[in-house]
């Protein structure tokens, strides 16, 4: 088994991190900013009831609201869209606060909150260039999109999740105009998240990570000027305890919780994100503005172990770097200018750019006969894009961008009322990681070719009163894929990069559908099934069924001043080979030695919205509570507990 996991038995207990105090670490800069945002507003002319009052003509009627503090993206000004976008009450999906049930359990992560992460479909990657290689925390990062808003009264939220065991996630936003062409504002989330296997009281930490940004745009008085800029940080503190180990000859099932041993007890990985970003653009007419755009990005991978020098209960397959403490580190480094035009020429829009990006990959023990390819670089990109709306119900889209080294993406969608369709084709470069690394445990040097890609889905849609169903399906075809693979390579190391020779073909049909009983009772439900038609070297271990459902029971009460839904969720898949996780290196791997079992999670939620205030309870697992079992999403890492979780956010106009 990778990793000798059975071989590890220690009492050693990590020590208990003090917990963040979220209210004292947010409110000192809450509470400046508001008074910065206030001197400079009055400076400006404006009085103080013009901005945040609630009252308006001697009543108590409170006008500021959702409907008062809209947002939109730089997206929408880019494609010279003029949308606005509502602050979200909505209380459906509330209590899908975690991760994985959040983006409908497509993911997979090691059982706890904030983990590291995977998708279990394939997902073609948002780049052709160099990128670092350390994925596992991608979701948290891309989930946090940048909003700008538009307040006519300063806009903030609260909100708080107590998970039961000691899980909590912290979430405020804050915003408001200046003046009435220049908003700022900021977000912060805060995951604090305990052990689930042999926790040693309150803030005995799995996962400490903390993500802030703050963000301002402005215009100029006749908007011919515009700017948007934003600064973002996260960082991610892991207990890497190796997954859990049970005696040989013993079932996993029977060391799930109560008997679970950690196989490591000072392991730990760490990751560092930063991001600043700038676009401004000058519109010289409807039809032409020329803009720019800036990126700065760093990453920081760590991995630190202090080993046991009992050569009996070595959980490492193989030892680079012979040392007492483990301390591995590699940093990515990117710079990207992209200059380029766009603008509207009557139902289409257009878009050509250039863009220069100097990259850079640095390890800690590289060494030259290891590198074979260049750690730093620079790319330049030519691309484009186009929007063509037919009509009121129909858009068609199209983008293509290329690369000097050859590699390209193009990328189609049409969507309508009644249907849409997306085509693509990439070819990108593997990932730093995968084609070179030398740490404590691990090392290789690959010189592999570009991937590509090819993959189309559509779905068609038909909506009535009572039933609304949108079946679809998904083809990818791969080809020179590059992957993490467990095997026996003829060496020490069993988990390395490989190249499949041939391609995989991947077809996957797939339904959704809601129908609506009674009025108020509602069933929801997706279904994938997957066939693979080609699969090199096993690269994709994916179950074969997979189903989301939910059923619910909705209404609005009191003049619409009081929503509330309850019911229950349902998640499936068949049995499967899970992607295994490699602690060294944070990686997932495809593995054939453990199959993760059929498993029903099943979730019981109530969730009501009073006014501006939306609260929910949510029961966990309630297989586990009568069934006394539990799941593994990646092997040998338990899935969440049966427990109970409470949460509410409060959103303030004024």
């Amino acid at each position: 088994m990778h990793r000798n996991r059975s071989s590890i038995h220690q009492n050693h207990v990590k020590s208990i991190f003090l917990r963040v105090n979220f209210l004292r670490s947010i409110l000192p800069l809450f509470v400046l900013l508001i008074f910065i945002s206030s001197a400079v507003a009055q400076e400006d002319g404006e009085t103080p009831n013009r901005r945040g009052s609630r009252i308006i003509d001697d009543t108590t009627k409170q006008i500021y609201g959702p409907k008062t503090s809209k947002y939109f993206f730089e997206e929408d000004v880019f494609l010279n869209k003029q949308t606005f976008h509502f602050i979200d009450t909505a209380i459906r999906g509330f209590h899908r606060y975690n991760y994985v049930q959040k983006y409908n359990n497509l993911y997979q992560d090691l059982g706890n909150i904030g983990t590291a992460i995977a998708p279990i479909y394939y997902q073609a990657p948002g780049y052709i260039g160099a990128s670092s290689g350390f994925q596992q925390y991608d979701l948290y990062w891309s989930a946090e999109r940048i909003r700008h808003f538009d307040t006519k009264s300063p806009y903030s939220n609260m909100s708080i999740i107590l998970g039961g065991k000691g899980r909590s996630v912290t979430r405020a936003t804050f915003s408001r105009n200046i003046t009435p062409r220049w908003n700022f504002g900021f977000d912060y989330r805060g995951l604090f998240i305990d052990k689930q296997i042999q926790r040693n009281g309150k803030g005995d930490r799995n996962i400490r990570s903390t993500y802030y940004d703050l963000f301002t745009n402005f215009q100029s008085k006749d908007s011919t000027y515009r700017l948007f800029f934003d600064f973002r940080r996260n960082k991610v503190e892991a207990d890497e305890y190796g997954g859990i180990f049970a005696p040989e000859d013993q079932p996993y099932e029977d060391y799930f919780f109560v008997n679970a041993q950690p196989s490591l007890t000072q392991a730990s990985g760490k990751e560092i994100r930063m991001n600043i970003h700038l676009f401004h653009q000058y519109e010289i007419g409807r039809a032409l503005q020329v803009y720019h755009k800036f990126d700065r990005y760093r990453q920081g991978n760590g991995f630190k172990d202090i080993r046991d020098q009992n050569p009996d209960s070595e959980y490492y397959d193989f030892v680079v770097v012979d040392s007492a403490e483990t301390r591995d580190e590699v940093k990515f480094k990117a710079i990207r200018n992209e200059l380029g035009i766009k603008g509207n020429v009557s139902r289409l829009f257009y878009n050509a750019y250039y863009a220069i990006r100097d990259y850079s990959m640095e390890y800690d023990y590289i060494d030259e006969d290891t590198l074979r390819v260049p750690a730093s670089g620079v790319e330049n990109y030519l691309g484009g894009r186009i929007s063509l709306r037919l009509d009121s119900l129909v858009e068609v889209t199209g983008w293509a961008e290329v690369l000097q080294t050859g590699n390209y993406r193009i990328e189609g969608h049409i969507t309508s009322k009644w249907f849409e369709a997306t085509v693509r084709q990439v070819q990108y470069a593997p990932s730093s990681l995968q084609q070179a690394y030398r740490g404590s445990h691990d090392f290789w040097g690959n010189t592999f070719s570009d991937i590509n890609v090819t993959q189309v889905n559509g779905a068609i849609h038909y909506r009535s009163k009572i039933l609304n169903v949108s079946p679809g399906v998904t083809f990818t075809r791969l080809g020179n894929y590059v992957f993490f693979k467990e095997d026996d390579f003829d060496q020490e190391q069993t988990v390395l990069p490989v190249q499949t020779s041939g391609e995989q073909v991947l077809v996957a049909p797939e339904l959704k559908m809601s129908v609506t009983m009674a009025r108020h009772i509602f069933l929801r439900g997706q279904a994938i099934f997957t066939k693979a038609l080609s699969n090199t070297s096993n690269a994709f271990q994916i179950p074969n069924l997979f189903v989301n459902g939910e059923l619910s029971y909705e209404n609005i009460f009191f003049n619409g001043n009081m929503d509330m839904h309850g019911g229950v969720d349902v998640h499936w898949h068949s049995a499967y080979y899970a992607m295994g996780y490699d602690v060294p290196i944070q990686q997932f791997y495809t593995q054939t030695a453990y199959k993760t079992p059929d498993f029903p999670i099943v979730d019981v939620f109530f969730s009501m919205r009073v006014k501006r205030a939306r609260i929910f309870f949510k029961y966990n697992n309630l297989v586990q509570a009568f069934t006394k079992q539990g799941y593994m999403p990646t092997p040998y890492y338990p899935g969440q507990r049966n427990v109970l979780d409470f949460g509410f956010d409060w959103s303030f106009y004024d």
